[in-house]
This record gives C-alpha cells, structure tokens and sequence, in this order.
C-alpha cells in the first residue's frame, strides 16, 4: 500500500513538473502576457480618447507606461510554480526562487510607480513619486546582486564525499516526501490564486463604485504564498534530520526560514522600511551558506552525508 502511494506521488509530480508540462505552461503565460500587455495599451488608448471614459477606463489612467506592469505579473505568477517545482530537487533551489519572486514583486512595482509621474518636472524636483522610483530601481538592482550572489555561493564545490551523498533509503524518503508537499503545496497555490482574485476583484469594485480602499496589487497573493513557504521550510526542516542531524546543515535550513520570514514581512511593510527587510532577508541566505560551505569545507572526509 505505502509503496503504491510512493509511486502514484512520483507519477503525479512527474507528470504536473516534466519538462513539456512545463514548456506548455511557459508558451501559455506568453501568450497571456502578450495578449494582456496589448489589452492594457488599448484600454490606455480608450482612456485617453474618449471624452467621458467612464469609472473603469479612467482607473485604468492614461500613461501608457503602466501598461507595463500587467505582464509582469503573469510572469510572476509562473515563477511561483517553478518555486514549486523546485522543492524536491534542491533546498537552496528552492530558496533562491523565493529570493527572484521577492525581487521581480519589487521592480514590478517600478513600472506601477513610474506610471505616476505625469510630468518630467517631477525628475527634477525629487517628488515623493519619484523617490519611490529610484527606491524601486536601487531595491531590484541591489536584489539582482544579492541573488546573484546567494547561486554563486550554492553553486561552490564542496569536498567529493558532501557532493554525492549515497541514495540511502532515508534520502529517496526524504525526496519522495519532499515530492508530496509540493504537489499539496500546488493545490493550496492554485486554492490562493482563486481566493486572492476573488478578494481583489471584490476590493477594486468597492473602490470603483464605493469609495472603498485603492487595493494594493503588489501585496496581492504573494503575502499568503509566504506564509505557506515559511511553514513549508519548517516542515523540510524537520523531515532533512532523518537524513543528516548535522548541525551545520540544520542550522543553515533553520537560517533560511528566518530569511523567508524576512521576506514576507517586506512584502507587507511600508516603504521604504520594505527595502531594508527584504535585503535582510537575502542577506541571511547568503551568509547561511558561507558559513556552512566554510564549515563543511574544514570536515575531514567521512564526515556526514548531507542532501543539499
């Protein structure tokens, strides 16, 4: 019994994250991207031709740059299931997707914020609209080099007996378990993306029609899928001591929950305080891994296995 679920688990993940499952979903978010980024233009065009554009036409404003800032999210929206997929092959793999999602979430927020500026007057003045830009170009290129910095470390090699750790039958339990909580975490990321949308449609109607809060997209969904990732770690955490009770590697797993912590608090924070957590964030990952390749790299050979 416990073997045919083991089996049915890796059939469902194989299937769900192959390699031409994921190249249909990569040419189906093209397409809606492209088709999106061309609808927001035309609705832009509405706005800016039509004498009386109505409620909806005139939230949608009429600088075309916000235009911009519509494919972006579908973008995202991908990145977050390759974020899945990446849970059974690699622990750092799977924190260095956080790490991208939380940088793409804050340029996004370049395009949106950029949108704002009505006037070139406002480059020169220093407006508050554009100090949030240049926060925005300075977060995402400052984040860029920090995950830039995070594969680099992951990707040092280790001594040969840390590299290829025997396929013990604690590893292939630990990967097969690894495999169910990304396929329950697919689940509950498709259950977050209805439920968020749902929220938001509901939240722009009120800001339409009565005066509601402006909602906004850039804490849309992305909060609560933080939230599923911060006890997700914890969950990996607990299962990788069956393959290796090493302190160094459970300290360096427990040190990426404090960064995906980090990571969520940034992304609900006001600016400019967002900024600062989430590169805190970051920071943590990447001295977590120094430490431990440092740490590692001082063991003699026969030390412990260990499933990066």
């Amino acid at each position: 019994m416990v073997q045919r679920l083991n089996s049915s688990v890796a059939s469902i993940f194989a299937w769900c994250f192959s390699t031409q499952q994921q190249r249909r979903v990569e040419r189906l978010i093209v397409k809606i991207s492209l088709l999106s980024f061309i609808l927001h233009l035309l609705l832009v065009q509405l706005a800016r031709s039509l004498p009386h554009p109505g409620v909806v036409l005139s939230a949608v404003g009429t600088n075309y740059l916000a235009a911009i800032y519509t494919p972006f999210s579908f973008i995202l929206f991908y990145e977050a299931l390759m974020l899945i997929a990446a849970i059974p092959r690699s622990t750092t793999g799977s924190i260095a997707k956080q790490f991208k999602i939380v940088s793409l979430v804050f340029i996004r927020k370049f395009f949106k914020d950029i949108a704002h500026l009505a006037d070139v007057g406002k480059l020169e003045s220093l407006s508050p609209e554009m100090k949030h830009v240049l926060l925005d170009v300075a977060a995402g290129l400052s984040m860029f080099l920090l995950v830039t910095l995070f594969l680099r470390a992951t990707q040092t090699r280790l001594p040969r007996h840390e590299e290829a750790p025997d396929h013990s039958a604690e590893l292939r339990t630990f990967i097969r378990q690894k495999k169910a909580i990304a396929l329950g975490l697919l689940v509950t990321f498709l259950v977050l993306v209805v439920s968020n949308l749902s929220s938001y449609v509901a939240q722009v109607y009120s800001y339409l029609y009565q005066g509601g809060a402006q909602p906004d997209p850039n804490a849309f969904f992305y909060t609560d899928l933080f939230v599923v990732m911060i006890f997700t770690d914890v969950l990996l955490v607990i299962l990788s001591i069956a393959v290796s009770d090493s302190y160094e590697l459970v300290f360096r797993n427990e040190a990426f929950v404090i960064s995906t912590i980090l990571l969520r608090i940034s992304l609900t924070v006001q600016p400019p305080w967002s900024v600062p957590v989430a590169l805190a964030g970051m920071a943590v990952g990447i001295a977590a891994v120094l430490i431990y390749n440092y740490n590692v790299g001082m063991m003699p050979s026969g030390g412990h296995q260990q499933h990066g």
